[in-house]
């Protein structure tokens, strides 16, 4: 996997893993498989030790890459087979961004913690959904920011400043240039009702780092 390639970089921990919980403790599944930070997204959790158990998509061949990489998963028949599984505890998914609010409240009124690939939402009347229904459901809607959590560099700096050792900080600059990569990247990712456009698409990572 080439690291430039932003559409399917997926790293992995190269250090001593420290899982918070056991084996079967944390079951999480899969729904959603259009953008694939999926991958990082199902790395970090199964390094934390969470158990994946099922995947779920309309797209039959990205399942099948998805299992080849993740032999443990399941293919799901249905959104719902996996909505009415009680003992999964979370879905992680990157579904088109458009999609991702409604999903996210489909899941948490099924009892279940949504993790989401950014943008998490797309429109302000989407964010007040999303936020009622976590009211409403006392569910938690995570969003994966890859390029806080999965960058060495951005979370060594976090605790530096946490810490105080270089002083109070009153200007970040954040440099994260981006290939294009026209030829590998779906034709939703160029819509900006279905994506957000690019400024929602990679400028939120920088606001995420700069509210952290």
């Amino acid at each position: 996997m080439q690291k430039n390639d932003g559409m399917n970089y997926a790293p992995v921990s190269q250090g001593k893993l420290s899982p918070v919980c056991g084996p079967n403790d944390f079951l999480f599944a899969v729904i959603g498989l259009d953008h694939g930070h999926i991958f990082a997204m199902c790395n970090g959790l199964l390094e934390a030790g969470g158990t994946l158990t099922k995947v779920y998509d309309r797209d039959l061949e990205k399942i099948a890459a998805f299992i080849q990489r993740y032999p443990q998963a399941v293919r799901a028949e249905s959104e719902d087979e996996i909505l009415e599984e009680a003992p999964c505890r979370l879905v992680a998914s990157a579904i088109k961004p458009c999609d991702r609010a409604a999903l996210g409240i489909r899941v948490m009124d099924s009892g279940k913690h949504f993790f989401a690939d950014k943008p998490g939402m797309l429109t302000f009347d989407e964010l007040e959904a999303v936020k009622l229904a976590c009211a409403r459901t006392d569910r938690k809607y995570a969003i994966y920011f890859g390029e806080r959590l999965h960058v060495e560099g951005a979370v060594f700096a976090q605790q530096l400043i946490e810490q105080g050792v270089i002083g109070r900080v009153v200007h970040v600059t954040i440099l994260a240039p981006h290939r294009l990569n026209k030829g590998t990247r779906p034709s939703w990712f160029f819509e900006k009702d279905q994506n957000g456009g690019i400024i929602t698409d990679l400028g939120s990572h920088q606001v995420e780092q700069f509210l952290a």
